[in-house]
């Protein structure tokens, strides 16, 4: 299971000097919705300089105009552009043929998807290589406990043929259950980003994903 850190900050400063501390630990890195709002596709092409062996999430979330944007991202050097799930099918088929021209990868966002499971076969047919499934648009009863959390998501991504990366308030403790989950990759930022010790953090939740 893949490790992906979210820089979700729009200080670009501070999430290059995150990133470089702790980027032994994760498979992928990406620049969070906020940051590239406020740095644009800069926030990118740094991190693509300073980290040329992994692979760069650009978190756009693209809904509009598609092809133009993911132009700018894939050329200063993101691997990955994700788009919200809901966009229509002709604009992730544009985003898409922009991933092809760069030998990048779409990842679909999960909010606001009403049925993820039917559209996710959708997606799979238009091109696009993952899927986020984000918590923040779970619908939660209240008091459920850590083992129900894990159950709702496992029944959620049963029979979703695109490899699925968990978001939303991933701790350590969490951690351990959602290993025995079939998923690709789990997107950590706060549990990482906030830890007293970022690097002890990270190298903690490698541990666990590495089964040591």
């Amino acid at each position: 299971m893949k490790l992906q850190l979210a820089l979700d900050t729009p200080d670009l400063t501070h999430e290059l000097e995150l990133a470089g501390r702790v980027a032994a630990y994760v498979d992928l890195i990406e620049a969070g919705t906020p940051l590239l709002i406020r740095e644009g596709i800069r926030a990118v092409r740094e991190l693509r300089r300073r980290h040329r062996g992994r692979p760069i999430v650009a978190d756009i979330k693209v809904i509009d105009a598609g092809e133009p944007i993911a132009e700018l991202a894939f050329a200063a050097g993101a691997t990955v552009v994700t788009v919200l799930g809901n966009a229509s099918d002709e604009l992730i088929e544009r985003v898409v043929r922009s991933a092809h021209r760069y030998d990048g990868q779409v990842m679909a966002d999960s909010l606001t998807v009403s049925d993820i499971a039917a559209r996710a076969r959708r997606l799979r047919d238009l091109g696009v290589t993952s899927l986020c499934v984000n918590r923040r648009g779970f619908k939660r009863a209240k008091g459920l406990g850590r083992e129900e959390r894990i159950d709702q998501v496992a029944e959620l991504i049963e029979g979703i043929e695109l490899p699925v990366y968990l978001a939303g308030g991933i701790d350590e403790a969490e951690l351990a259950l959602l290993r025995e989950l079939p998923l690709a990759g789990v997107i950590v930022g706060a549990a990482i980003a906030n830890a007293y010790s970022p690097v002890a953090a990270a190298k903690k939740m490698r541990a666990i994903l590495d089964g040591k």
